[in-house]
């Protein structure tokens, strides 16, 4: 029982940091001018680097922190990996786009 509950948790928990992932590809830019407007002494390129990098850094982790605490076989590792890439890469391309727009 303890090992179903765990497995779940960790599944759970993979889909959260992709919907968050996917949440601040799409919307980094609105949190920056969120957060600068909250707080001006924030700047908002150091706000967009923040947000832009999480996401991907997010995309990246994810199918490794699957693979290892549910320690499945290779085959499921790259399953795992190329369900974030198809996710992530359009979601990271954009994010990663609109950061270097921001920097100028």
């Amino acid at each position: 029982m303890k090992v179903v509950v765990c497995n779940s948790l960790v599944i759970i928990g993979a889909i959260t940091s992709l919907i968050f992932a996917t949440i601040l590809g799409i919307y980094g830019q609105d949190i920056s001018y969120y957060l600068n407007n909250r707080n001006p002494t924030i700047e908002l390129t150091t706000v967009i680097t923040i947000v832009t990098f999480l996401s991907i850094g997010l995309y990246i982790v994810t199918p490794f922190l699957v693979f290892k605490f549910l320690k499945l076989k290779k085959e499921y590792l790259i399953v795992c990996i190329i369900i974030c890439a198809l996710i992530g890469l359009p979601i990271s391309l954009f994010s990663f786009f609109v950061w270097g727009m921001w920097m100028g």
